[in-house]
């Protein structure tokens, strides 16, 4: 989990009042089905040498701009998207093209990290493109992104229901399956 301020929170008031704005409202789900019909299923062949239950981190790979990028991690405690430098040195990405917006980043360890910068690229999943901000850090990369609420809720009108052969329900033991199985 890493943690640092909304993005549309800035030290202004305009935005505190935005962001006050956007709490407080409620608004009920859409009516009309998801964009998006194409079911992705696991069959209990799929789950051969899985210990149940698991924990395992959801971790894909995603196109960013013309890279394909391994080691994703899906983080649904990150109030914000981060991509570590190394990744970007190796797109060919210069610490000038960075935009020069510093925050501070609190991981799930309690360390305080700050940022070098934000950078925004097309991000592509499941036939889906995003454009998507991320905070770059300069740290020893575990996960060559992580990508945490602000995306999940981006592409949430394009999410998949995902279920099981045997099942008509979206088995929770199977959500990770995919993208840790080796």
């Amino acid at each position: 989990m890493i943690l640092g301020p909304p993005e549309d929170c800035a030290d202004s008031v305009r935005a505190l009042k935005k962001r006050a704005r956007k709490v407080c409202t409620l608004r009920t789900a859409p009516s009309e089905p998801s964009l998006c019909s194409d079911l992705i299923s696991f069959t209990s062949e799929d789950a051969k040498g899985i210990e149940h239950p698991h924990s395992d981190p959801l971790v894909i790979e995603v196109s960013m701009g013309n890279f394909d990028v391994e080691r994703v991690l899906i983080d649904t405690g990150s109030t914000v998207n981060v991509l570590c430098w190394q990744t970007l040195e190796k797109m060919g990405v210069t610490p000038d093209q960075l935009k020069p917006e510093t925050r501070t980043l609190t991981g799930y360890d309690g360390i305080a990290k700050m940022s070098m910068g934000d950078v925004k690229l097309q991000v592509r999943a499941g036939g889906v493109t995003r454009k998507t901000k991320f905070a770059v850090i300069d740290a020893p990369p575990i996960y060559n992104a992580i990508l945490g609420v602000p995306w999940i809720y981006s592409m949430q009108p394009y999410h998949r229901p995902i279920t099981s052969a045997s099942n008509s329900r979206p088995p929770q033991e199977f959500a990770h399956f995919m993208a840790t199985k080796r």
